[in-house]
């Protein structure tokens, strides 16, 4: 009786071993996949900003780098001494007449050769120019926008939502925004397509607006969601420059100063960012205090500033 006591204690320990590995390897697959999804609306961030800015033909970085290539001809002649003096000699004591028309025809074939020698060690060398053009605000063409290059992104983000909605699926994020994002990129694409750049503006701006839920749904630090928010805000406001919704980009602007009090008063988070955080701030107020003007330059101008401080944070 004793041993099948033993037995029966031994297959439960076995058994509660077991379950306590099976529960490990979902727990650590289930962090492998969060990591995997939070690169993967890193991407999407990057990607969606990166059409946003193109739309308006906006460079976040204040210089570009071009190259221009220019050929450089080289001339190189060789010019060869003829010992003429002994030549004479020996036609002098030949025929004299006949000597003179030789060495006259002689200089003649050597002039030509060396002119064509001289043509044919003509070189011509490629080099490849390198200069840094600055890019401003003030002076570019919103209107001028590099469609090619936007559509292909669109398809690149395309592409890598058919990997990035089965892994949010894994994690069992709302099935009601997974779908509503497919509908939206639908709707991006379109209008991209047809190269209507107000409807564009609009429909990029809602895809954004669902990568804070998708972190949200994964359970990824408050600072990261609130940040993304932050950005959402922003880019929302942006999209109703080009119809000048003012009072809706005061309220979009509103909201994020808002969003972003919360990453103030979160102490852990800015213990070693303060100093990009206050900067932050202060460059929302200041676009913020910028739309009285209702000036579409204007916007751009602070708009690019205060992105490329919360690209640090």
């Amino acid at each position: 009786m004793r041993k099948i006591n033993n037995i029966f204690l031994i297959l439960i320990l076995i058994v509660f071993i077991l379950f306590c590995l099976t529960g490990c390897n979902n727990e650590t697959n289930n962090e492998d996949i969060k990591s995997k999804i939070v690169q993967e609306l890193d991407y999407l961030d990057t990607q969606i900003i990166s059409i946003v800015n193109k739309l308006n033909n906006i460079s976040i970085q204040n210089y570009t780098i071009t190259s221009e290539e220019i050929t450089l001809g080289e001339e190189s002649s060789s010019e060869e001494s003829s010992s003429s003096g002994g030549g004479s000699s020996g036609g002098e004591s030949s025929t004299g007449g006949e000597s003179s028309s030789q060495s006259g025809s002689g200089g003649e074939q050597e002039k030509s050769n060396s002119q064509s020698q001289s043509g044919s060690n003509k070189e011509e060398s490629k080099v490849t120019i390198t200069k840094m053009e600055p890019k401003t605000i003030l002076e570019s063409d919103e209107n001028d926008i590099d469609w090619s290059s936007v559509k292909n992104e669109i398809e690149t983000i395309n592409e890598a939502w058919s990997v990035v909605i089965l892994d949010l699926s894994s994690l069992n994020v709302d099935n009601n925004d997974i779908l509503s994002f497919s509908a939206i990129l639908d709707d991006c694409i379109l209008s991209i397509k047809d190269e209507n750049k107000t409807d564009a503006l609009i429909n990029i701006a809602k895809l954004y607006s669902f990568i804070p839920n998708f972190e949200k749904g994964i359970s990824v630090a408050n600072s990261s969601q609130n940040i993304k928010q932050v950005k959402s805000y922003i880019i929302n406001a942006y999209s109703l420059v080009e119809k000048d919704d003012w009072t809706g980009i005061e309220t979009n602007m509103s909201e994020c100063e808002k969003t972003f009090n919360s990453i103030i008063n979160d102490m852990e988070y800015i213990k070693d960012k303060e100093y990009k955080v206050n900067k932050t701030y202060v460059l929302i107020k200041e676009l913020q205090n910028s739309l009285s003007y209702k000036d579409k330059k204007l916007f751009y101008v602070k708009y690019k500033n205060l992105m490329e401080s919360i690209n640090t944070l």
